[in-house]
């Protein structure tokens, strides 16, 4: 009994380091086990953020007008939201080869309310293949793709002749891209089908634009590019409307631009056609250029007229599409850095004939013409981040 106790002690003393050992194991073991979730956390906010990129886009834009006459959205009134805004634009990459792409600009003319510009899967097949699905911009000009990023763009403001004649920018739909090398020239060929819904003001009202269906080819070889498109689609007013109804209408335009670096020449023509009493056109312009180190003086001239005036007897309806316009612009670019570009532009807009220039605040109250040219001015600020 004796021996029993006198065992007792040393048992427990044997044990105790053991004892000690394991609790001191399970406790290294919880830590490491700790220690690998936030490891395994931080590596899954690495691959995310790796994943993830954001960029952004900003034009701060004043402009004034010799008059009331409306063009580019200007009078006599420095103004200093028409043509301002900003975007951000995020890509998610789901796969190395799928992405989810979105676009939000806030304009200034419109209260910088925010709009869904992109919205859009796109999936890269390997084979010069990309099929994009969702909200998509509508390819029809030369710089439809950075429409929305002045810093992109040369001018202050891209020749409103061409550029605002379609009074739409994005649809929903899918469309088909395919790149691929012609001996030395670089081929993209674009295919999209959608619809949209848009205001297309006062007049108009909400359109429907059904059946959205084109395509668009571009040819890059050396400083060349050259560039065609053909879209076309069915106008449907709704909310009880009723100025379109199921009137087809389509686009067609071509361009060229040349940039080696110091000289740039860009050309776009376009005719668009729309059954029914609204206004078809043909208008253009050319830009020439010359960069001298971090300054781009330019000088554009752009048309822009109707042609199916005849087709028009009620003087309302004349007054309201009936349009012909010629404007000559001066302007110069400054690259204050690799993300900052300062622009003014001096634009003469003039040949209105007996139309309203194709501005509604250039007609009186009973369709008549208020003044027959006018010139604006604009500054512009244009930033990516």
């Amino acid at each position: 009994m004796k021996k029993a106790f006198i065992m007792l002690p040393l048992a427990v003393a044997c044990a105790s380091p053991f004892a000690m050992a394991a609790t001191t194991d399970s406790q290294r073991l919880a830590q490491l086990e700790q220690e690998l979730a936030i490891l395994q956390e931080a590596s899954s906010y690495d691959s995310l953020s790796d994943r993830m990129s954001i960029n952004g886009f900003f034009t701060g834009k004043v402009g004034i007008a010799s008059n009331d006459a409306g063009y580019n959205g200007y009078d006599k009134d420095a103004d200093f939201s028409e043509g301002s805004k900003l975007g951000l634009q995020g890509t998610f990459a789901l796969t190395e080869q799928t992405n989810i792409v979105a676009q939000l600009v806030a304009r200034g003319n419109d209260d910088w309310s925010t709009e869904m510009e992109w919205a859009f899967l796109s999936h890269d097949f390997d084979n010069g293949f990309t099929a994009r699905f969702g909200r998509l911009r509508v390819p029809l000009y030369m710089y439809s793709d950075y429409l929305e990023v002045g810093y992109a763009q040369p001018w202050a403001s891209p020749p409103s002749e061409l550029y605002s004649i379609v009074p739409l920018s994005s649809f929903d739909g899918i469309d088909a891209i395919y790149d691929f090398d012609m001996g030395d020239v670089a081929v993209t060929l674009q295919a999209s089908y959608g619809h949209a819904d848009r205001d297309a003001g006062a007049t108009l009202g909400e359109v429907d634009y059904k059946d959205i269906l084109g395509a668009s080819a571009s040819f890059a070889y050396e400083e060349w590019i050259f560039r065609t498109t053909y879209y076309q689609t069915t106008l449907d007013s709704k909310n009880g409307s009723s100025f379109f109804d199921k009137e087809d209408s389509y686009f067609a335009g071509v361009g060229l631009s040349y940039d080696d670096g110091s000289l740039l020449a860009i050309a776009e023509f376009a005719v668009s056609d729309v059954e029914g009493d609204y206004s078809d056109t043909e208008s253009g312009y050319i830009t020439l250029g010359y960069r001298i180190n971090d300054f781009t003086p330019y000088v554009t001239y752009a048309f822009l007229e109707t042609t199916d005036d005849s087709e028009r007897a009620a003087p309302s309806l004349k007054a309201g599409f009936d349009w012909q316009r010629t404007a000559y612009s001066v302007g110069t670019r400054y690259d204050i850095s690799s993300n900052l570009a300062l622009k003014a532009d001096v634009t003469y807009a003039t040949d209105f004939g007996d139309t309203s220039g194709g501005m509604s605040p250039n007609i009186d109250s009973v369709g008549n013409q208020i003044n027959d040219d006018t010139l604006v001015y604009t500054l512009s600020f244009d930033a990516v981040f």
